[in-house]
């Protein structure tokens, strides 16, 4: 080949260059296909349904690229100026074993036109979605061509989610090209893939909407595919951690605090001190929720209650706004006598005079705008009837969570209504976002209430500010 380069020897018509491709394709190229399958190492797995292939005055690398990965389609993309090399292409990809001629297409674009190579990959592909029904698996060749157009040609595989290749070979310093032989087939993911910044603040956007679970399969696809997973991992991690917090399953917390703390560990330089701080007090009051803690578990429904609320999922905060008022008031209850349990109360461990009791009761029920009250003491004790009777007990906690007197008492039994006719309670109304935020307030000022009649010392305002979810990855 060297000799027939230099003029020493012929081989057919054409100029010295002509002679001398058509030497490679006709004598070398099988054995080059051989030897750069062995040096190989990245090779797409799913089929090739179609190669865009860029070409320039040599027509060499689009035939290699060809024969490596025999796709089933095939687009060249050329300069004006190098339109000679569409023939011998043609020649050796169409025919018998090989392309049919309607799978094999060239276009010419300008280099310089990032945009005209765009349209032109763009309208194969929807061309092919059409005939199959489905998108393509397809790779786009950017060794040939002018270095603008392979430039371009990753702007559009970028856009368009295409892999690229590459063909890599040693160089010859003698004929100061490529040597023959040495050739391997490059397999390169999209190129935002490999550092993920994009992808990344899609799941990121995901997460923070509270999407947990389509943002942690999201990010393990990521773990797989970018240079430096690290953060990825963290975020999956915590994506499957917030999810089961959400759904409450206590069984799955403590395999997620693990994995989570795990995960931490390897990005901890990354991330803000802030972040990490809030984290860790997480974790902490996560594990004493996971080891059924009944505290933790009141706060945890008011936490999550506002989380709803913050995302506009409105229902379930009530739900959970209701839940944490009335286990904080039953709470209470339980506390004031060992034994009493409001499933089935026994009122004389609350009292030696449960006739006066009831007739305490009756009377703040009938202050309240209840017209049906018996003078019994209720067999199952709810929310309503926790707030009464811990009135009619002389109670500090309506006192400290601002339910003392008809007045409040009767607003939260409007608050307890709108709660009732949800749909996701007993009704088919829809909780708006006004009457939301109204019962959060109250389960706040309630939850404020209960932790005042208890020992704990820490300032519950101030935990309930740190278990908010994080909403950042860094």
């Amino acid at each position: 080949m060297r000799r027939i380069e230099t003029g020493e020897e012929v081989y057919g018509p054409g100029d010295l260059k002509e002679q001398a491709t058509r030497f490679y394709l006709d004598q070398m190229l099988d054995e080059v296909v051989e030897r750069a399958l062995l040096h190989s190492s990245s090779r797409p797995h799913p089929p090739v349904r179609l190669l865009i292939s860029l070409a320039g005055f040599s027509p060499v690398t689009t035939v290699l690229v060809y024969r490596l990965l025999k796709p089933q389609r095939m687009l060249v993309v050329t300069s004006q100026n190098a339109r000679s090399s569409v023939d011998v292409i043609g020649e050796q990809v169409v025919g018998d074993g090989r392309l049919r001629y309607q799978d094999f297409r060239h276009a010419p674009v300008v280099p310089t036109d990032p945009l005209g190579i765009y349209r032109v990959v763009r309208s194969e592909l929807e061309e092919l979605e059409k005939l199959d029904e489905e998108k393509p698996y397809a790779v786009i060749d950017i060794t040939g061509g002018r270095k603008v157009m392979s430039a371009a040609a990753a702007l559009a595989a970028w856009q368009l989610g295409l892999d690229l290749c590459y063909i890599d070979s040693d160089y010859d310093p003698v004929r100061l090209r490529p040597l023959p032989g040495s050739d391997r087939l490059l397999l390169l993911d999209n190129p935002t893939a490999l550092f993920g910044e994009e992808s990344m603040s899609a799941a990121l956007e995901m997460f923070a909407s509270g999407a947990f679970e389509p943002a942690r399969q999201r990010y393990d696809e990521l773990c797989e595919i970018i240079v430096e997973p690290g953060r990825a991992r963290f975020m999956r991690a915590l994506s499957e951690l917030y999810r089961a917090w959400c759904d409450l399953d206590l069984t799955q917390l403590p395999q997620g605090v693990t994995a989570t703390e795990q995960a931490l560990r390897q990005i901890r330089h990354d991330v803000s001190v802030q972040t990490v701080r809030r984290l860790e007090r997480q974790l902490m009051f996560l594990r004493s929720l996971a080891e059924g803690d009944q505290g933790s578990l009141l706060i945890c429904f008011f936490v999550l209650g506002e989380h709803y609320r913050e995302v506009g999922r409105n229902d379930f905060a009530a739900l959970l706004y209701y839940r944490a008022i009335e286990g904080c008031l039953a709470g209470r209850l339980e506390r004031l006598a060992p034994g009493f349990r409001c499933e089935r109360p026994d009122y004389t461990l609350l009292t030696d005079d449960v006739e006066a009791l009831s007739a305490r009761h009756a009377g703040i029920l009938r202050t309240i705008g209840r017209k049906d009250v018996d003078g019994t003491l209720p067999p199952v004790i709810g929310l309503m009837s926790a707030a009464v009777l811990l009135t009619a007990l002389g109670d500090d906690l309506p006192r400290h969570a601002q339910l003392a007197g008809p007045k409040a008492l009767s607003h939260l039994n409007s608050l307890a209504t709108t709660r009732n006719r949800s749909v996701l309670a007993h009704g088919s109304a829809t909780v708006g976002p006004k009457e939301s935020k109204t019962l959060g307030a109250k389960a706040q000022a309630v939850l404020r209430g209960y932790w005042a009649t208890t020992d704990a010392q820490e300032d519950i305002g101030a935990l309930c500010e740190e278990l908010r979810f994080i909403r950042t990855d860094r």
